[in-house]
């Protein structure tokens, strides 16, 4: 086998809005960003995605499998929806996140307490996001996460080593999306400011 580290997330509807419409808002942004877009994510990576990055020369893939089930009630109709205005690397500076850039994302935890953090995978992508939900079978079961353990069904966002590209005949999950981790490959996001009412996401009517 082949194996290689590689970034693994699940979207679904965030802060509620659609997967679609997020898709779209997204391809806005990488038309805008000459390629580059900023998608959210919950979970920090750390410092080993770094690793991993500067390892392979620069860059990593990252694959988009859509989330399984039906989305969460937080997620399809949360309480608060910020926007997030700050980013801070690995360095530890703290900047503005690029104009072009947009991360969304429910204002408070599980737990009911006021989120101080997001982070978001920094990507590139040369052609359209066009999610096949018919594609590439992957069973997240036939890797192992940096620490080398089998990831859980509910890890949402990972760094794997294995073989992206091997058979993964029967698997739940197909790769409906591919993309390029380019530097610095994940940024934490400070600074969520709350929309308006007139800046909520608009429910899309697709099931």
């Amino acid at each position: 086998m082949s194996a290689s580290f590689f970034v693994w997330t699940k979207p679904g509807t965030e802060a509620g809005e659609h997967l679609a419409d997020i898709i779209a808002r997204k391809n806005a942004e990488r038309i805008a960003g000459n390629g580059v877009f900023w998608w959210g994510i919950g979970n920090s990576l750390g410092p080993a995605v770094c690793e991993a990055a500067k390892a392979a020369g620069g860059t990593l893939p990252v694959i988009f499998c859509k989330m399984l089930g039906d989305a969460q009630s937080h997620d399809v109709t949360p309480t608060v929806t910020v926007r997030w205005k700050k980013w801070q690397d690995w360095d530890g500076k703290i900047a503005d996140i690029p104009p072009f850039v947009r991360v969304t994302s429910r204002g408070v935890d599980r737990k009911g307490r006021d989120k101080r953090k997001h982070y978001a995978l920094v990507c590139r992508s040369d052609g359209p996001i066009v999610f096949d939900p018919n594609g590439r079978s992957f069973d997240p079961r036939c890797c192992l996460t940096h620490l080398g353990k089998v990831p859980g069904d509910s890890q949402i966002t990972g760094l794997l080593q294995g073989d992206v590209n091997a058979p993964h005949h029967g698997a739940r999950y197909h790769i409906a999306f591919r993309a390029i981790l380019i530097f610095p490959w994940q940024a934490t996001l400070l600074e969520p400011d709350p929309l308006p009412r007139h800046e909520q996401p608009i429910k899309s009517k697709l099931p």
